[in-house]
């Protein structure tokens, strides 16, 4: 006799799940798309626990606990049409105005990806004013597939004459970047558009940091300290602030960042777990400098198709610095970020665009101080700062004696 597994909700409807000896109630919960938490199930008169086994031949009754019209819910998500070979789905959900749901689909080709992304950029630059004609702006270059990506892009619109403004991109001179090619993946992109490209040295970064030695030697010492979870977030201020003082030099206050969808969001629920504030998206004001997001609204699967149809060749992932795996809960902060999104397509319309980011900006409203160390500006967060005081970042380098006369 086979395993059985009846669902029956609110008002009395009942169905049998697909299940199988040995899975857990909750992975049969989960492919149907309903919520483990939103049921009971019991099996011989007996209460069982999501992380119950199921056994061959015995029966299980599942009962919805929650009053939501789940089947209609459940019906979106498997509303998937048949749309052949194509390459991408687009999905948006959307609430009408009498109350209802529904799901906006469109089957793209892999050119119509790309040019659904180049027309999302270009709109999100109007709709924001992130780029004001004559705009110097210097982007962020790693050489990565995002920061790629927004090359590409925006290279596209310069030479179409969608969008005007000065480029210079920028590629901070890595801890590893003597044993990689990513000088060479980011200088052919910028060649490509015949964008100024600007290699911005280590020596930059140790100066700013008044750091004894090079960054290179920072980054993996602090790796085997008890702060070693730290080292992500010591590695992007330190690209950050340093990125800042090379713009400055260049007369620059607006830097683009190859932020895309999913990590805005993974940021977003960070924050708001931390009780941290955020300025505003897609554009925010830190201290001196405006910094855009031009990618806001375009997930990384599209970004990665993007620079599949622009470059020919499928992207080159980096492989991750040591750091990058740590800490563990901002890789799950990620992790929720694309469930969010394939769960509620369109989500980040709805987040990004919130009154609490968007009125009127967001970022102006916070009392910026200066590090006394690197000079970076930073929220202090409602904590007391006094002048001279260090960033986070900073008092860890300086707690290992990488700070020179500290």
């Amino acid at each position: 006799m086979a395993t059985q597994f009846e669902f029956t909700d609110r008002v009395g409807n009942s169905v049998n799940l697909p299940a199988q000896a040995g899975e857990s109630i909750a992975q049969v919960l989960m492919r149907a798309f309903i919520p483990p938490l939103s049921v009971t199930v019991s099996s011989n008169g007996m209460q069982l626990a999501d992380s119950h086994r199921l056994e061959e031949g015995r029966s299980y009754q599942a009962r919805l606990i929650e009053g939501y019209d789940l089947g209609t819910i459940q019906r979106l998500y498997a509303d998937y049409p048949d749309t052949g070979e194509v390459a991408y789905l687009k999905r948006r959900l959307v609430f009408t105005d009498d109350g209802h749901l529904t799901i906006e689909q469109q089957p793209l080709t892999l050119p119509e990806t790309a040019q659904w992304v180049e027309d999302v950029i270009r709109q999100t630059i109007r709709r924001y004013a992130l780029i004001k004609p004559d705009d110097t702006v210097v982007l962020g270059l790693s050489g990565g597939v995002d920061s790629g990506s927004l090359m590409l892009a925006l290279g596209a619109l310069l030479e179409r004459g969608d969008v005007n403004f000065r480029l210079i991109a920028a590629t901070f001179q890595d801890y590893d970047s003597r044993y990689t090619d990513t000088w060479d993946r980011s200088h052919a992109l910028t060649t490509r558009f015949g964008a100024r490209h600007e290699l911005v040295g280590e020596e930059l970064a140790q100066e700013v940091f008044h750091l004894n030695r090079p960054l290179r030697q920072v980054l993996p010492a602090l790796m085997e300290t008890e702060d070693a979870h730290q080292t992500m977030y010591v590695d992007h201020h330190t690209t950050r602030r340093t990125l800042e003082v090379f713009a400055a030099n260049e007369g620059c206050h607006k830097i683009a960042l190859g932020l895309h969808t999913t990590d805005l969001l993974a940021g977003l629920v960070n924050a708001q777990t931390a009780g941290y504030q955020l300025g505003g998206l897609p554009l925010r004001q830190v201290g001196d400098f405006d910094y855009i997001f031009p990618l806001t609204f375009v997930p990384k699967k599209e970004l990665e198709l993007y620079h599949l149809h622009s470059t020919g060749q499928k992207p080159k992932h980096s492989p991750p610095n040591p750091w990058e795996f740590n800490p563990l809960d901002r890789n799950f902060y990620y992790y929720f970020a694309d469930f969010m999104q394939s769960f509620w397509p369109g989500v980040e319309f709805w987040m990004f665009t919130s009154p609490a980011l968007q009125s009127p900006d967001a970022s102006a409203k916070i009392a910026f101080v200066a590090c006394g160390n690197c000079g970076g500006s930073l929220n202090p967060q409602g904590r007391e700062w006094n002048a001279g005081d260090f960033c986070d970042v900073c008092s860890i380098l300086a707690r290992y004696g990488y700070v020179k006369g500290v």
